[in-house]
């Protein structure tokens, strides 16, 4: 999600989001991972709509997320 084939960066839409959720169970937690290098663990905040992209804020950090989080992200 969120590649072309070759590699290039994409929008990522709500239906691909949806998509790529629907594979894991609805009671599961979502948390996100940023910084590729060390792993962070943030919360997922508000949702909302603006200009016509749906952003989702951040919930605060919960610490560092585990190893195997950077290696199923792709982020070697």
């Amino acid at each position: 999600m969120g590649r072309h084939r070759r590699g290039a960066q994409r929008e990522v839409t709500v239906a691909d989001l949806i998509d790529e959720l629907r594979r894991y169970e609805p009671g599961m937690r979502v948390r996100l991972a940023i910084q590729p290098r060390l792993p962070q663990e943030h919360a997922i905040g508000p949702v909302a709509e603006a200009d016509g992209v749906v952003w989702i804020g951040d919930g605060g950090q919960h610490g560092y997320a585990p190893e195997e989080v950077r290696e199923s992200l792709g982020w070697l």
